[in-house]
């Protein structure tokens, strides 16, 4: 082992420490990336017809570590020209932003009571994630102002039973944020630490794609097959924006490209599978009609009918 690797190895600040801020929108996700940074990376200001759209990353040295944070689309978002299914698509590309995975992810929650939007955004997270998204989460709390001279332990123990029977699924615990002081650096280093023990806790590993459900996987093998066979079409689409864009500019054009190819891809795969599934219950109909009819006609019909099936099958 060199002595660099040692280094990486024995010390948890050497690595950069991926965090994932996922939630539902006005959760102040972005707010809670800005105190996490210490500045102003992403846009917070609710009044801007701006929210965040897409993923964004932002990157810094905190409490001397380098860290880099993914802010996502809000879950449940209050503009009605976005399907869910968009924005899921949006948060579960957010992780080849954190290659080889993240490190955490952060659910972030308005202090208060649990409501039913906070059950349904946590149960979409598990849905598209897997179950074991769990072991890799920390619940971050904001508007810690609203606190009133309790602390965060007491307004826990004071919740309901859903809030709390879901902190004991997060193995990262939780921790709480006063956004309006981001000068309070105390808050920031305590929550880097609860991230490096969940981070411990885990081996020091991350989430990755394999922890994804069965049907998340199978979509993501379609779409990076989808986008190899494509390769040469997107290599020449890169080609022709060097020749009018160059430096930033280029960069930008670039990423708006592979995103929208992705899309394309993701959305190919997805109604590649649905086309199967939906020719699977149309086979199985078939079958059982033909055993049906079986009783009724003649063997040549039958045969002939059966025939059909399997070549219908094959196509």
């Amino acid at each position: 082992m060199s002595s660099l690797s040692k280094i990486v190895q024995d010390d948890p600040k050497a690595e950069t420490l991926r965090i994932m801020l996922l939630g539902k929108c006005g959760a102040g996700k972005s707010s809670s990336g800005n105190t996490i940074l210490g500045r102003k990376g992403f846009k917070s200001d609710m009044k801007l017809s701006r929210v965040t759209k897409i993923c964004e990353k932002e990157v810094g040295m905190v409490d001397d570590q380098p860290v880099a944070v993914i802010d996502t689309p809000g879950l449940f978002e209050i503009e009605g020209d976005r399907k869910m299914e968009e924005i899921i698509r949006e948060i579960l590309k957010c992780v080849k932003l954190q290659e080889p995975g993240p490190h955490a992810f952060v659910i972030v929650v308005p202090l208060g009571r649990m409501t039913q939007e906070d059950q349904d955004t946590n149960t979409l997270i598990e849905k598209h994630f897997g179950p074991n998204v769990w072991d890799y989460t920390i619940v971050l709390f904001t508007h810690g102002d609203h606190l009133e001279g309790k602390t965060i332990n007491d307004v826990i123990s004071e919740s309901e039973d859903n809030l709390r029977n879901f902190l004991r699924k997060c193995s990262g615990g939780f921790h709480v944020f006063n956004n309006k002081n981001p000068e309070d650096l105390d808050q920031v280093t305590s929550f880097l630490t609860k991230i490096r023990a969940l981070v411990a806790l885990n081996g020091r590993g991350h989430y990755h794609t394999d922890l994804y459900p069965p049907k998340e996987r199978r979509i993501r093998k379609i779409q990076e097959s989808i986008l190899t066979t494509r390769d040469k079409e997107i290599s020449q689409k890169e080609t022709e924006l060097q020749e009018f864009y160059k430096d930033q500019e280029l960069q930008k054009r670039r990423k708006e490209l592979w995103r929208k190819e992705e899309e394309r891809a993701r959305l190919d795969a997805e109604k590649k599978i649905r086309n199967e599934f939906n020719k699977m219950i149309l086979i199985i109909i078939l079958v059982v009609l033909a055993a049906a009819l079986r009783c009724i006609v003649s063997p040549e019909v039958f045969y002939f009918f059966y025939f059909l099936c399997f070549i219908f099958y094959l196509i």
